[in-house]
């Protein structure tokens, strides 16, 4: 018995570091990754050397960092580096989220990669959630007022009830007929669809790099 137990807590360490070895590989990916959407000339020689969906989901990635910081209003992209600033462990896990985005993508017919995508912008899957500026909360920042429209009696800072009531908002408002659209009234700007659009479009690519972009900016 006592074996076992000594085997089974050697088993959990060693996923533990494994998993840990992992977000740190991300995390220097994730420079690499800002360094060739700072520099656009370089990021497409790069992708020639790399295999098709490879390239493909980077390019995706780039385009959607790119938007974002037109989004605020940054001059200078290479002088973008990542802050690795957030705990890794302050958002649910990724298993969990995706199970979420799911059920969610299910129930009303939103692509599930668009409503991770606006769960990773609006607040790093819940890392950051508010009250932002305006008001907004929760894993999806809705306006209270908003909230009240399409929350339905759930909590505005679960991450289940704010993905599921971000599909009904998108539904509402167009999608999945109109996608860019849908995203636009949830926020006003053309940037801020762009990026929702891309990551999305990377996500559907590699499904995988949802757990990239889960690490990414964190420690832990």
């Amino acid at each position: 018995m006592a074996s076992t137990s000594i085997d089974q807590l050697r088993q959990d360490l060693q996923l533990e570091q494994a998993q840990f070895a992992f977000r740190q590989a991300v995390r220097s990916e994730q420079a690499a990754v800002y360094v060739l959407a700072g520099n656009p000339e370089r990021e497409a020689a790069e992708l020639t050397l790399l295999p098709d969906q490879h390239a493909a989901v980077l390019a995706q990635i780039s385009e959607a960092l790119r938007a974002l910081w037109r989004l605020a209003e940054i001059d200078d992209l290479t002088q973008v580096h990542p802050r690795d600033n957030r705990r890794f462990i302050a958002a649910e896990p990724v298993d969990a989220l995706l199970g979420y985005y799911r059920s969610a993508a299910t129930q009303t017919g939103v692509d599930w990669s668009y409503l991770a995508a606006i769960n990773f912008i609006e607040s790093d899957f819940g890392r950051v959630n508010g009250p932002s500026s305006a008001g907004a909360l929760g894993p999806m920042q809705f306006l209270p007022s908003t909230w009240s429209q399409y929350g339905r009696g759930g909590d505005i800072m679960s991450p289940h009830d704010s993905i599921l009531a971000a599909a009904r908002f998108l539904v509402a408002n167009g999608a999945p007929a109109d996608y860019d659209r849908a995203t636009l009234r949830y926020n006003r700007d053309l940037d801020y669809v762009q990026a929702v659009k891309s990551y999305a479009a990377a996500l559907r690519i590699n499904p995988a790099w949802l757990n990239r972009l889960h690490a990414w900016s964190t420690f832990g």
